[in-house]
């Protein structure tokens, strides 16, 4: 025999499948174990993706030893300016469940994916190796870790679909990873509810085709522990389209084992009962993290921003709002802080590769197929698929059923954030699509399969053109565009014609081709307590561990002192601490300016301080070392800028390090320094 039909038996004998029809051990094991090794050895030398490489522009000069691969991206602030630095601070402060930087402190168990000693941390697995490994490997485990349950979660669901396809399922599941909308935003709370999304399907899937217990029991354990920590991070616009999708899906499924008759319903729901278990320990879980911490709940539901944030439908009205949907294969641009015109930064204009869209004439064809030739075994949930493509689209397009969707929670996100749906609806359609050409022995025709990729192509020359008008669009973009479209287009044509691995690596190459870079890869943690200035603050602040400080200038005094875990009226506060605000503002006057979620800084000018907001999360307040305030709240000022001209400052440190001189400054007065 020859040698390559030998691999070809080895092959087709490691992947075949089990009597079930779901695919045997070593499918489910052995890559998804290869990963896991993978995650460990960059845990272990504490390599992660933050963009913590920001402050080396600060405190650096020359090549920033510590960046092993891209580049820091000052855009992902949310990760490596606040979550970083208030994981930093937690690590400072020893894992308190209150962390009392800001005065009056702030609960770090609701927002922020903080590591705290708190019972709830034991549902937030990506934070918990900051308890007893070191902060860069802590650091390691919260990157890599939702990364890996979202590759893993997506594998197994293309697997038990397509068991016969390992290798189509990782292509398909790092293609999604790679999606510009996954990278842009690519956060735990991101992570967790695309992981949340496969694992309940790929549940839903193995419930109705195996009797092992075992099997369900533990997928459902799991699902319902994924749900818990998509829950915890209380992101209410990157969880529903995750629900959306497991909804449709569980409905299809559903639909797809009613056998009709006299106990039909109960038939249908045995097999989903370890799945309802779960879900209701999981509600118990959240219920009891709820009740325990109703005050602070309280506090942040009754924000001016973000409240209780609601979208109306049919926002996208507009040419320029529709092009930035399917402007996917375009987002190579996004590398070179081109936004615009697609939208205000890189995060906001990021889009999925609209898959799902352009599968549809494909989808239709194989369902209304199926259900010519034997309506009880058409697969209703490739109904479901283009069900749930055509909500989310009308939640996007149409106008005037504000109360319906509200209803259905659907307004509890945005039309930015409702573009992850796509990413999820395409994975879905596809493996459905394909599962269901490979079980028939037949192809999408010719004339729909190419209309199906034709469809890829259009939408990218209509973004083309409307982009042609900004000149640099299109140049910084490259040939890249034209590959990704190439590549997409051939995606939706190999899945149509059941080329499942020529699907599946299109449509990894058409990801990463536009994404591929968008964050780093960085040696361990940019810590701003072993600066020159993080060491100053720590010395002073051991002198007088009480002081409080204000930090004015840029993002680095407020990150610094956030760091140092110093008592400081700087940070990002998920609600407002009253303590903090009744001495700012004791009259209450600037509420509706300070009562929101927002990175608080200072600026200097004369008088008592006075609130601003220049844009809905920020708040910057007005400082007089002279004022009131300051002279019976602030003992120390930590600035980039130099405050010579304020009359009740005393200098006391200065730190000049790479670029930048930082200076520490004490509130003194008639008779002198306060301390």
């Amino acid at each position: 025999m020859p040698r390559h039909a030998r691999l070809r038996d080895a092959v087709n004998r490691w992947v075949e499948p089990r009597a079930s029809g779901l695919p045997n051990l070593a499918v489910v094991t052995v890559i998804p174990s290869l990963l896991i090794v993978a995650a460990v050895v960059l845990i272990a030398l504490g390599i992660s993706g933050t963009s913590g490489g920001v402050y080396w522009e600060t405190f650096g000069l020359g090549v920033d030893p510590a960046l092993i691969a891209g580049e820091a991206r000052g855009i992902r602030s949310d990760e490596w300016l606040v979550q970083s630095s208030w994981i930093v601070s937690q690590v400072q402060q020893g894992f308190p469940v209150v962390n009392q930087t800001l005065p009056g402190g702030m609960d770090a168990t609701i927002q922020n994916d903080l590591p705290t000693s708190d019972w709830s941390t034991a549902f937030r697995p990506h934070v918990i190796g900051f308890l007893f490994l070191s902060l860069d490997s802590g650091m390691a485990v919260r990157w890599w870790l939702p990364v890996l349950a979202v590759v893993v979660a997506g594998y197994l669901f293309v697997v038990s679909l397509l068991p016969r396809h390992p290798f189509s399922a990782l292509a398909i599941a790092v293609g999604m990873l790679l999606s510009p909308i996954v990278q842009w935003w690519l956060l735990p709370t991101t992570l967790w509810p695309l992981a949340f999304a496969f694992l309940t399907m790929t549940t839903i899937v193995c419930a109705y085709r195996t009797r092992r217990r075992w099997v369900n029991w533990t997928l459902a354990a799991a699902s319902g522990y994924v749900a818990v920590a998509m829950a915890m991070s209380i992101y209410v616009p990157f969880m529903v389209p995750a629900v959306i999708a497991v909804l449709f899906f569980a409905v299809g499924a559903m639909a797809q084992q009613w056998p009709g008759g006299r106990g039909s319903l109960w038939r249908v729901l045995r097999p989903l009962v370890p799945l309802a278990i779960a879900a209701v320990a999981a509600a118990g879980v959240l219920a009891l993290w709820v009740v325990t911490r109703l005050d602070t709940v309280d506090a942040v539901t009754s924000t001016v921003y973000p409240g209780e944030r609601l979208e109306v439908p049919g926002q996208l009205d507009t040419v320029d709002e529709a092009v930035a949907l399917f402007s996917a294969p375009f987002q190579r641009v996004l590398l070179y802080d081109l936004s615009a015109p697609l939208a205000p930064n890189q995060s906001e204009a990021a889009a999925p590769l609209m898959l799902a869209v352009f599968l549809i004439p494909a989808l239709l064809w194989a369902a209304s197929r199926r259900a010519s030739a034997d309506r009880r075994s058409r697969d209703l949930r490739i109904v479901a698929v283009v069900a749930s493509i055509l909500f989310v689209g009308a939640f996007l397009l149409l106008p005037a059923w504000d109360a319906v969707a509200h209803l259905v929670l659907i307004d509890r996100t945005s039309p930015a954030r409702i573009r992850m749906f796509f990413v999820i609806a395409g994975v879905v359609g596809l493996v459905l699509l394909l599962r269901r050409l490979q079980a028939e022995r037949r192809r999408v025709p010719w004339v729909i399969a190419v209309l199906s990729a034709l469809l890829a192509v259009a939408a990218s020359l209509i973004v083309s053109a409307s982009l042609t008008g900004d000149g640099s669009q299109i140049p910084a973009a490259g040939r890249a565009w034209v590959v990704s479209t190439v590549l997409l287009a051939l995606a939706v044509l190999a899945a149509s014609r059941a080329r499942p691995l020529l699907a599946s690596l299109s449509l990894l190459g058409a990801t990463a081709i536009v994404a591929w870079g968008v964050n780093p890869l960085y040696d361990g943690v940019f810590d701003l307590r072993e600066t020159d200035v993080g060491e100053d603050v720590a010395a002073i602040s051991a002198a007088d561990p009480d002081g409080r400080w204000v930090g004015i200038g840029g993002y680095v005094p407020t990150a610094v002192l956030v760091q140092s875990g110093v008592p400081a009226y700087n940070g990002v506060q998920t609600y407002p601490p009253e303590e903090m605000w009744d001495a700012i503002d004791p009259t209450g006057e600037y509420e509706e300016q300070w009562n929101r979620l927002a990175n608080v800084n200072w600026a200097i000018a004369d008088g008592e301080p006075t609130v601003l907001n220049p844009v809905r999360d920020q708040i910057v307040v007005t400082f007089d070392s002279c004022s009131d305030f300051a002279g019976e709240n602030v003992e120390f000022v930590l600035s980039d800028l130099d405050l010579g001209s304020q009359e009740c400052l005393g200098e006391v440190a200065v730190a000049t390090e790479g670029p930048s001189t930082m200076r520490i400054y004490e509130v003194i007065d008639e008779s002198g320094p306060r301390r």
